[in-house]
């Protein structure tokens, strides 16, 4: 029995058409049983697209590029933020092609190298550091040591009896006042 290519090929064909058909139905039915569904392959090449898989670029906000190299001197980027495609960028005739969504900048060179930074706004105003509250230990014999910062910043201690007299000593031992 001899087969000639019309008929492969039309058997070839009719095969594909019923199998493009049925996958889907039986996709439904299994998808209930399918724990989650796979992520889509990578553009596979072919004589109209002949883009190749590079690879995947880490991004300055944590998103992430995938690099295709679609020609000699031709690269493309994909960009997903949030497991969503924000955009492409197309790298062509030598000249880097750049982008820009919600303050994160992507640059792809015609090398294929991605580049990316974000925007920073004006830079928040330092709070002022909050004043030391005192420090205050009660000593065994009945004084009072009260540690604080004075208003040249260095630190003292200040020695209260409790019939009212105090003495100011700084941390060298040199008393500052007396208080009578």
């Amino acid at each position: 029995m001899r087969v000639s290519r019309r008929s492969v090929r039309t058997a070839a064909v009719a095969t594909g058409a019923a199998a493009a058909l049925l996958l889907p139905a039986a996709g439904a039915a299994l998808a209930a049983e399918a724990p989650a569904p796979a992520p889509a392959p990578a553009p596979a090449a072919t004589a109209g697209d002949p883009s190749v898989f590079w690879r995947n670029v880490d991004l300055a906000d944590g998103s992430l590029a995938k690099v295709y190299q679609d020609g000699p001197g031709r690269f493309s980027a994909e960009i997903y933020g949030g497991g969503a495609l924000i955009g492409t960028l197309v790298s062509t005739h030598g000249k880097p092609a750049h982008g820009e969504h919600d303050g994160l900048h992507v640059v792809l060179r015609p090398d294929g190298t991605v580049s990316s930074w974000l925007d920073h706004g004006p830079a928040p105003k330092p709070k002022p550091a909050p004043e030391p509250a005192p420090k205050v230990v009660r000593l065994p014999d009945g004084h009072t040591a009260t540690f604080f910062a004075g208003r040249d910043g260095r630190p003292y201690v200040k020695l209260s009896v409790p019939g009212g007299k105090s003495w100011t000593y700084d941390f060298h031992g040199t008393l500052v006042s007396a208080h009578r």
